[in-house]
Parts: C-alpha cells; sequence; structure tokens
C-alpha cells in the first residue's frame, strides 16, 4: 500500500507519503493535521520520560 501511494518517491525521504491523486486536499490536510499531532504528543511523552529518568540519576 505504501508503495502504491509513494510511487517512484523515495520513502526515506518522507513523513508521510504525497497526497495521492484523487484525494481532496482537505481530506488530506486532516490526515496531516492528525499525524502532527500524534507526532508532537510523541515528542512531550518523550521529553517527560527524559526527565523522569534524569531525576534517578
Amino acid at each position: 500500500m505504501k508503495a502504491t501511494l509513494l510511487g517512484d518517491e523515495d520513502p526515506d525521504e518522507w513523513d508521510l507519503p504525497p497526497k495521492p491523486k484523487g484525494m481532496r486536499w482537505a481530506t488530506y490536510e486532516r490526515w496531516v493535521a492528525k499525524y502532527d499531532g500524534a507526532e508532537e504528543m510523541l515528542d512531550v511523552q518523550l521529553v517527560m520520560a527524559v526527565a523522569r529518568l534524569m531525576k534517578r540519576l
């Protein structure tokens, strides 16, 4: 599936694949916003985990 979305693009150059042909921009932008929100949440959790580990040292 991912290969179908990326086509000839290098998968290592993309966090998200480019918008598939036929997908509405509004739909793609919703998926991008969901991805960005999840990535931000992971970043926050990582910082909190590192802070907890640093307290133990």
